[in-house]
């Protein structure tokens, strides 16, 4: 007992600053003077530029898809890139497929990757078949593993103007399926302007000019198109039982939902009247299509569909895809070229109650609806088991608009409404040149990372990660 009290005395006088170092050197000051963890790792890991694969089908292609999946079996996630071939003579008639090239890369467990493209799918130089627009992730054939279904086309900027052309925008839709050490790739189905793809377990579903729906058994694919008619060209969205569309008819654009091929529910708006216009893939022809002018909160905005939806629990999220005229008013049965425009995207909320469609008012507090995207992401990336939006806003240094210079934009969940995000502290892409980036979880350790890559591999491919030491919203 008497042993303890003199250790007891001993540490009062020690803690009390008598006989021995200064106040300076105690446990508490010390750890005042630690300073707080930074958000990001200083140095990004960087994937090479796939210049030897992608070059050649082109020098210059659109970098459309940098997916994070799973492939060997270490912590690190490995990517799968898309490249594609830009038009040489936009606006004119082709008739030619769209070069393209699909390039893996794998990680080496340490935070190093290299590509392999013989390892993942047994070729030097894969290719999907043309461009592709939309991307779905699941299991088809139940193996454990992820598979991608794409909705494809070769809308390169070759014309559209009539028939003939725009039959020439048709492609094959494709499949990444897993095996053992990979991907095949696989092709089905009927050429078509492809742009929405949904998987629903071993069934995958492609909105066109057509509708098509395929079942996956044992090795077989089974046409169930009868079973899944009218999927929306511009976007749709399996909700259990239902499909909910986006959809533009007879001067009305909206969502419809949908069970057993009929409408059970829909909400449209109206448009307010109708304009001359020169799409980009018909640039300097003269060849100009009517086009509805539709008021969104009180805005006049050309055309206006709703192109992107996920589920986020019993929410659903959309994206209203729209341009607004730079300068002036829009004045109805005026000849407008897309050239004039600036592109706009708002998100909006709906629910299902009572197989009815309901929109529902939510507040994005500092919503950047002048940033453009084709891509959101629904994900819990604060780990708060309530799920974020983060959109993939394209950086490009030759738009007026804020530049973002690769960060996505990000809007987190605060129960009832979503607020934006601080990015400006957060690290950019290196390169001068128009990027994108999203956030996922590459080194598994629980918090989300930022992928950043460019839109076209002009000056260069090279992708940046910076990966995260702590929680994003710390």
């Amino acid at each position: 007992m008497r042993s303890f009290y003199k250790v007891l005395s001993l540490l009062l006088i020690i803690n009390c600053g008598g006989g021995g170092g200064s106040s300076s050197d105690s446990p508490l000051t010390l750890s005042q003077n630690i300073p707080p963890q930074p958000l990001f790792k200083d140095t990004p890991i960087k994937l090479i530029d796939a210049v030897s694969y992608y070059s050649q089908a082109c020098n210059k292609p659109s970098f459309q898809f940098l997916i994070p999946v799973k492939i060997n079996n270490d912590h690190y996630m490995d990517f799968i890139a898309h490249f594609w071939c830009d038009s040489l003579t936009p606006a004119e008639f082709d008739d030619q497929p769209v070069q393209d090239a699909l390039v893996a890369y794998l990680s080496d467990g340490f935070g190093g990757y290299l590509i392999d493209n013989i390892e993942v799918f047994g070729s030097v130089n894969p290719q999907l078949g043309g461009a592709s627009r939309k991307y779905s992730r699941g299991d088809l054939n139940g193996d454990g593993k992820d598979d991608f279904a794409f909705a494809m086309n070769w809308e390169d900027g070759r014309a559209s103007y009539d028939y003939e052309s725009m039959i020439a925008n048709y492609a094959q839709p494709s499949i990444l399926m897993s095996h053992e050490s990979g991907y095949s790739i696989q092709r089905l189905g009927n050429p078509d302007w492809g742009h929405s793809v949904q998987v629903k377990d071993n069934i995958v579903l492609f909105g066109g000019h057509s509708s098509q729906a395929f079942k996956f058994v044992d090795t077989t694919w089974i046409d169930i198109s009868e079973q899944y008619l009218d999927l929306s060209f511009a976007s749709f969205l399996v909700y259990d039982d239902y499909i909910i569309n986006s959809v533009r008819r007879n001067g009305l654009q909206g969502l419809e939902l949908r069970e057993n091929n009929e409408t059970i529910s829909s909400l449209m708006i109206e448009e307010s009247f109708k304009v001359n216009f020169e799409s980009w893939n018909n640039q300097g022809t003269g060849k100009y299509n009517e086009l509805g002018v539709y008021n969104i909160r009180g805005e006049n905005y050309f055309d206006g569909m709703t192109s992107e939806m996920c589920r986020q629990d019993d929410l659903i999220i959309a994206t209203i895809n729209a341009s607004k005229l730079r300068s002036g008013e829009i004045i109805e049965g005026g000849f407008y070229s897309e050239t004039e425009t600036d592109p706009v995207v708002l998100f909006a909320f709906y629910e299902i109650v009572n197989k009815e469609l309901i929109k529902k008012e939510l507040e994005i507090i500092g919503e950047e609806i002048n940033h453009n995207f084709n891509f959101f992401d629904c994900i819990d990336i604060n780990n708060d088991n309530m799920s974020d939006i983060v959109a993939q806003v394209f950086s490009q240094p030759w738009n007026d608009q804020d530049n973002n210079q690769g960060v996505p934009e990000v809007y987190i969940n605060s129960g009832g409404f979503y607020f934006n995000l601080d990015t400006s502290t957060w690290p950019t892409f290196s390169l001068n040149d128009g990027s994108q980036g999203y956030l996922s979880d590459i080194d598994s350790n629980g918090t989300f990372d930022l992928v950043m890559f460019p839109l076209q591999a002009n000056i260069s491919g090279e992708i940046e990660i910076f990966l995260t030491n702590k929680n994003i919203t710390n």
